[in-house]
């Protein structure tokens, strides 16, 4: 607190003025590009990263189904995205096996397989554990040229 006992804001104001009204060769300029490259700064960002109209509202209208569907179809409809959800999560959960078995850490899935199975059926069951083949990635020309040589890459 010590610090601000002894300001003098009239002095500096004087020795601001002072330096203001001193001749220098290029001051004009050199004010004038002060004051102009934030102006032009401000009226970029102004321009480009603040939206100054709103969006005008949309409304989209679609149909998902048909008002007289029956209670079957319903159900159908519901038993089918069960069954997809419950083929995504034993595919993930498989994956999380194999990767417990990679690390060496004990991952027990018993539970949930069965209730798969019980959803799914055997096969289906025993498809969504099998592992999936990854797709062949071919590399590009400029990736090629980028490793270098095959002579290099083996020094």
């Amino acid at each position: 607190m010590g610090m601000f006992n002894n300001v003098d804001v009239g002095g500096g104001l004087s020795d601001f003025w002072a330096y203001i009204r001193a001749p220098r060769p290029h001051r004009w300029a050199s004010w004038g590009l002060a004051v102009v490259l934030p102006l032009v700064i401000f009226y970029g960002f102004s321009e480009h990263l603040i939206r100054t109209e709103e969006p005008k509202a949309q409304i989209i209208y679609f149909e998902n189904w048909s008002a007289d569907r029956s209670d079957a179809e319903i159900r159908a409809e519901w038993v089918a995205r069960a069954k997809e959800t419950t083929r995504a999560n034993a595919e993930k959960r498989a994956e999380y096996q194999r990767l417990a078995d990679m690390m060496g850490v004990a991952y027990d899935s018993a539970e949930a397989d069965k209730v798969t199975r019980e959803t799914l059926g055997e096969a289906e069951a025993a498809a969504a554990k099998q592992k999936k083949p990854v797709p062949v990635q071919r590399s590009t020309l400029a990736e090629r040229a980028a490793r270098g040589s095959p002579s290099q890459v083996a020094d």
